[in-house]
């Protein structure tokens, strides 16, 4: 059986078995109700219409993406960027109350720290520093999100990233 050919039909299976998670940053303008926070970092599936409009009116900077690898067993350090935004965002949005973090100077900057590659990274899709850095200084004082993927209506690919009302506006 070793010898046996695979077929690409298998290959395809194998692969879309590994699970990749993308990482968007979702940027509001408007406060989010703490009730909603606690809801959206809980994910249940319970009614949130402010945060549900908040996210349709917000901005994306697509961040990255992971793979289960980048969870299981390795050191908080040697994940990758995409994996250490997301972390320090969930537990901002979750430590003393539930919420929307504020993106102040001091939340940007650890951002940006914590997505600058390490040497013990494992490999993983990231967008340029740079890019992130411009659209988190670039929103100060909105509240800042994690999102697998931004909503349908607004949704660029990743490889055009940036909101896509930019374009209409230029």
């Amino acid at each position: 059986m070793a010898d046996r050919e695979v077929s690409k039909g298998e290959m395809a299976c194998h692969a879309a078995s590994v699970l990749d998670y993308l990482l968007w940053l979702a940027a509001v303008p408007e406060p989010i109700p703490q009730t909603e926070a606690r809801t959206y970092w809980n994910l249940k599936e319970l009614p949130t219409p402010a945060l549900d409009a908040a996210l349709k009116q917000a901005d994306y900077a697509y961040v990255g993406s992971w793979q289960d690898i980048h969870l299981a067993g390795a050191p908080q350090s040697g994940r990758c960027p995409a994996v250490r935004v997301f972390d320090w965002l969930f537990y901002r949005g979750t430590i003393d109350c539930y919420r929307a973090p504020i993106l102040d100077a001091r939340l940007r900057d650890e951002l940006i720290g914590l997505y600058q590659p390490r040497a013990d990274d494992l490999p993983a899709e990231s967008t340029n520093a740079d890019e992130i850095a411009t659209f988190l200084t670039a929103h100060l004082g909105w509240r800042l999100l994690s999102e697998e993927t931004p909503p349908p209506t607004t949704a660029p690919s990743p490889e055009g990233q940036g909101n896509p009302t930019d374009e209409q506006d230029g």
